[in-house]
């Protein structure tokens, strides 16, 4: 293995059950030869890490979570071709069985085992002063980021993987009506890239905050929720669909990015018939619904998770999205907590990064 002398115990933010995290020294993570040791410059709080320390979803006591996150290479396994020490990386060390159906067909994504073995999920996160991406592949699993790149826009390449894959799986188009309900990390990455591709895009959120930096960011319109109905302004802006027996939006594509109940619901009403609803938010309580929308509208449904990497590299590279705006707080690593707290304020927080 070739690399610096490393520390035998490393500092980590240590999930030990709902609103409670704690820095703890920890054994440092040991590459082995396919493996390679990246030192963390800085992380951000994923949404999906908020549900973990609010309610204690997706993880176990003990974790390490963080997979927003960039740094340098400071270990690299006898067997890893193609990157170096020093390189500025991201990445993301997925673990699947590899005998299920899923993994047979090549939906790898699709593994039951893959929140068990993946970075922040089963594995170490990068809340941590390092994180080992395991059977490390450049271009698959871990990344080289441009010189020019700003490490604190690098550590958003990941939910910015999210929105652009989020629009591909929506069939986007050049031209379309676009609807993102809710304004966080996600749902401005999808308008960002919705946009990216010549749709119209809008926002509908109830923070304040988020919908100037949607605005900011770009949306063609943005609706404050607390001040009105929500289906009647996209009613207006995008025009009305009239379906068997009912009324609704002519939205060509919503993306549900809030996972909240209300917002699950609205969707349903917001888009056109034959329009495609795409959920990327994950909701805490499950949303009731009327199915007869369903039968009657006939919207392609369509759940998107993971990202491509590549493409929000060079997104980001070629300012096409920016995320430079969207860093509202910045915290070391021994008050972790303090960052999570503050990340739990919608109206005051956006993007809360954890460095080193």
């Amino acid at each position: 293995m070739n690399g610096l002398a490393l520390p035998k115990r490393m500092r980590a933010a240590v999930y030990n059950g709902p609103h409670d995290i704690t820095l703890e020294e920890v054994e440092t993570p040991r590459p082995g030869a396919a493996d390679i040791l990246i030192q963390v410059v800085t992380c951000g709080i994923c949404g999906s890490d908020v549900h973990s320390y609010k309610t204690g979803l997706y993880v176990q006591r003990g974790q390490i979570m963080g997979h927003e996150f960039m740094g340098r290479v400071v270990a690299v396994g006898e067997d890893v071709k193609g990157i170096g020490l020093g390189d500025r990386v991201t990445g993301f060390s997925a673990g699947v069985c590899g005998r299920c159906r899923a993994c047979d067909d090549g939906g790898h994504i699709l593994c039951a085992d893959l929140f068990e073995n993946s970075t922040g999920y089963g594995r170490p996160g990068a809340f941590a002063d390092y994180v080992r991406i395991e059977n490390a592949a450049p271009g698959v699993n871990v990344h080289r980021l441009p010189d020019h790149l700003p490490d604190i826009i690098a550590a958003t390449v990941e939910p910015v993987s999210i929105g652009i894959t989020a629009v591909a799986k929506s069939g986007v188009k050049r031209g379309d009506k676009v609807v993102v309900l809710g304004g966080g990390m996600i749902g401005n990455a999808c308008l960002q890239a919705a946009r990216r591709v010549g749709a119209e895009a809008v926002m509908v959120e109830v923070s304040p905050r988020r919908l100037a930096l949607a605005e900011e960011s770009g949306a063609d319109g943005i609706f404050d929720a607390r001040t009105g109905d929500a289906l009647e302004w996209v009613m207006d802006r995008f025009g009305v669909s009239r379906y068997h027996f009912g009324r609704g939006g002519s939205a060509d594509v919503v993306f549900e990015a809030a996972g909240n109940p209300i917002t699950i619901r609205q969707s349903l009403e917001m888009v056109r018939p034959g329009g495609t609803i795409c959920i990327v938010g994950l909701p805490e309580e499950a949303a009731p619904i009327d199915t007869t929308k369903i039968v009657h509208k006939l919207p392609t449904i369509i759940g998107s998770l993971g990202g491509d990497f590549t493409q929000a590299i060079a997104a980001l590279a070629a300012e096409e999205i920016r995320t430079d705006h969207l860093v509202s707080h910045r915290f070391p690593l021994e008050e972790s907590r303090r960052a999570f707290d503050t990340q739990l304020d919608a109206l005051d927080s956006f993007k809360v990064m954890i460095h080193g």
